[in-house]
């Protein structure tokens, strides 16, 4: 007898190019990019102009696999709680589209960020575009200490952002704490392939010895093809490679943070990247 196929997101490890080719991912895909369409479509009317992340996230060179596949396990979960609405924080929010798909699944959605603008914009969106049967509200944070009582959280999602916190031991142990016992961390980090960005070797280890100090991983880590690996310059949407005067600017602005913190100058200015996917749940 064949055993019937896996579901590709059913797994911890590497962002594959094979998810891309799957229909599992086409059909979550396409879904998303309608739910972004009828977000952007009020965009007008809640975006501040000193609003600096991008605006179309889903058609980034991570995002087109990060946002299905914590989709995935949202939608599959949400039938554990019955008719309760769970409490889900989507912890270093920005504004996008995805907290109102999240909450058209039927979760409370709590974003959490550390930026003004932010919480001024979400909730100017909040009160034009459709998210029910759900509901989503803001919380700022002060990067430290996330503003949950214990144990409050059903789930807990993380796309690409515990990366850029520099110390993300008192994230992770936040995390941990407003978790309810056996909630869900949904975790994306990016990866530095090439050793002069985050996280690179040294920094992953120490991350996932804090990550396992609170959580187990609900999926075994699968092996990806280093050929097969999603990065920042093999997907559909890779990163823009700096030339001319982006490429001048980069360098200076990498000098200055030379001198200012010692920081390591890149030979190649341009991240090269892959991103690592988790479902880990509380110990």
């Amino acid at each position: 007898m064949i055993a019937s196929r896996k579901h590709p997101f059913e797994r911890c490890g590497l962002a594959s190019l094979s998810d891309l080719k799957t229909s599992e991912w086409r059909n979550l895909f396409s879904f998303l990019e309608r739910e972004q369409e009828v977000f952007l479509a009020y965009e007008n009317r809640f975006r501040s102009a000193e609003y600096r992340w991008p605006r179309d996230p889903l058609h980034t060179w991570s995002r087109v696999w990060e946002y299905p596949y914590v989709y995935h396990h949202l939608k599959s979960r949400r039938e554990d709680f019955g008719t309760t609405l769970p409490l889900v924080i989507d912890l270093g929010s920005g504004v996008t589209f995805f907290p109102f798909s999240v909450a058209r699944l039927g979760y409370q959605v709590i974003c959490v960020d550390i930026d003004p603008i932010c919480e001024k914009d979400l909730n100017n969106a909040v009160e034009l575009i459709p998210h029910k049967p759900g509901k989503i509200e803001f919380k700022l944070t002060n990067g430290t200490n996330l503003p949950f009582s214990n144990a409050e959280a059903d789930i807990i999602y993380c796309i690409s952002v515990l990366e850029h916190i520099p110390k993300f031991e008192q994230t992770i142990s936040e995390m941990a704490r407003v978790l309810k016992p056996k909630g869900i961390l949904l975790l994306t980090i990016d990866l530095d392939l090439r050793g002069d960005s985050e996280i690179g070797p040294e920094k992953y280890n120490i991350l996932i010895e804090n990550l396992r100090e609170y959580f187990n991983e609900y999926y075994s880590n699968s092996t990806i093809h280093p050929a097969d690996i999603l990065t920042s310059v093999t997907g559909p949407y890779p990163c823009k490679i700096l030339k001319g005067s982006d490429l001048a600017w980069s360098l200076l602005k990498q000098l200055i943070l030379k001198l200012l913190h010692g920081t390591k100058i890149a030979q190649n200015p341009f991240f090269y990247l892959t991103v690592q996917g988790m479902v880990l749940g509380k110990r």
